[in-house]
């Protein structure tokens, strides 16, 4: 059973990892270097069930890629819509150290640049009225390889038959919805906050101020064990206020129309 709202305790591994936070490098940037997954090969022909349109700023299409969301997931179409964009109209831009603004999407669609964050927030907007059987997880992602670990944002998605797919985006590529169990030999990826799609609106609007006051008051009425509750409590606050700023710009762009 998947809960709308779950916080899970960062337990320093011993033994197996050694967790270390590289401040100049981000997953991004490791997964830019060539990991993903293809459900469908890049064909180019006359049918052009690839088209890269003429114009500069115009993002791809991809047929084939966009009938294998569709047959994958539930509300495919749009899914591939909100994926085109992460992909192919995002550049992924680093913040400076001791940074870390979250944008919301109107900010992320004006700049074309963002981080993990601005991505998955992105992403999130375009499904946000649908029913997505999906979850935001704000973790650590470790490198099985180097025993390296990497703070890290992504969007989770559970396929018409309950299989776990992983969203990334700035590929360039059509190679950023993955099979979990495709990227369990290469990395392990530990959750420190998960919030179901269906849920996060409410969670913003009703549990968030309650949850942060519970701090002030050294209580906390979820029964929930937290070792390190600042993170948790950092996270919260920015959410707020970027959801914040987020509903102010949607009033704003209704008004101008």
């Amino acid at each position: 059973m998947k809960y709308f709202l779950i916080v899970i305790t960062l337990i320093v591994l011993s033994g197996t990892y050694y967790i270390e936070a590289i401040a100049d490098v981000s997953y991004a940037d490791i997964f830019l270097s060539g990991k993903g997954y293809k459900p469908v090969e890049d064909i180019y022909s006359a049918k052009s069930f690839i088209a890269y349109p003429q114009e500069e700023n115009a993002i791809p299409e991809n047929l084939l890629y966009r009938d294998w969301c569709i047959d994958t997931f539930d509300n495919g179409e749009q899914i591939y819509e909100a994926y085109r964009e992460i992909a192919f109209d995002i550049d992924y831009r680093a913040e400076p150290p001791k940074t870390d603004y979250w944008q919301t999407p109107f900010e992320t669609i004006q700049s074309k640049r963002g981080d993990c964050e601005d991505s998955v927030f992105l992403f999130f907007s375009k499904l946000s009225e649908l029913a997505i059987d999906g979850d935001i997880v704000w973790g650590w992602v470790v490198d099985k390889g180097n025993s390296i670990s990497f703070a890290h944002v992504w969007y989770q998605l559970f396929d018409k038959h309950g299989k776990l797919y992983i969203v990334e985006g700035f590929s360039k590529e059509w190679n950023g919805i993955i099979p979990a169990e495709t990227i369990h030999e290469a990395e392990e990826r530990i959750p420190t906050l998960l919030l179901r799609h269906s849920q996060i609106s409410h969670v913003v609007d009703e549990m968030i101020p309650r949850f942060t006051e519970s701090f002030e008051g050294e209580e906390l009425s979820w029964n929930l064990y937290f070792k390190n509750t600042t993170i948790i409590k950092e996270i919260f606050q920015k959410l707020q206020d970027m959801f914040s700023r987020y509903r102010q710009q949607t009033h704003e762009l209704s008004k101008g129309l």
